[in-house]
């Protein structure tokens, strides 16, 4: 598990802190959600921050769902070569974002084992420098969205070589 809050590096605290992370998390169930009839798969939660918080994935994907998200994936083959240990090293961090909102009542875990997000509005943030951090936010909304265009989490989880 993680170190105590003050035991850590600052850098990955402030980098990888879990109210950034889980707003990341909640945006990509929140869009999911509204695009597909059923609720965003708590599987799906550990794949998020893997994707988006990875400077060259994130840049790599297009402005819009126009494309489908396997064939952006084939189509950039070499941001995915290491996917599965990304994705394994960003767990914990995963864990305790979710951990954050599930305590915040910003997201709501239900017996299926889906994410469901009440209807809240979120405050924006405040601050200089935020572009990147929007656009983050804007990328999980999109991604979101992607993954309720999929078929279901084994195929997803297969395609991006990770054993659930």
């Amino acid at each position: 598990m993680l170190r105590e809050w003050t035991e850590r590096n600052p850098i990955v605290a402030n980098l990888l802190n879990p109210a950034f992370c889980g707003e990341i998390i909640r945006r990509s169930a929140a869009s999911y959600n509204a695009n597909n009839g059923a609720k965003f798969p708590f599987a799906f939660s550990f794949l998020v921050l893997p994707i988006l918080l990875h400077k060259d994935t994130r840049e790599r994907m297009p402005r819009s769902t126009n494309s489908y998200l396997f064939v952006w994936v084939e189509e950039n083959e070499d941001l995915f070569y290491n996917f599965s240990k990304r994705a394994k090293e960003m767990v914990p961090f995963a864990k305790e974002s979710m951990m954050f909102l599930l305590q915040n009542k910003l997201i709501e875990i239900n017996d299926k084992g889906q994410i469901e997000v009440p209807v809240k509005r979120m405050r924006k943030f405040q601050g200089e420098d935020l572009e990147e951090c929007e656009m983050i936010l804007r990328k999980s909304e999109m991604l979101g969205k992607w993954l309720s265009q999929s078929s279901n989490v084994n195929s997803v989880y297969s395609f991006f070589r990770i054993i659930p």
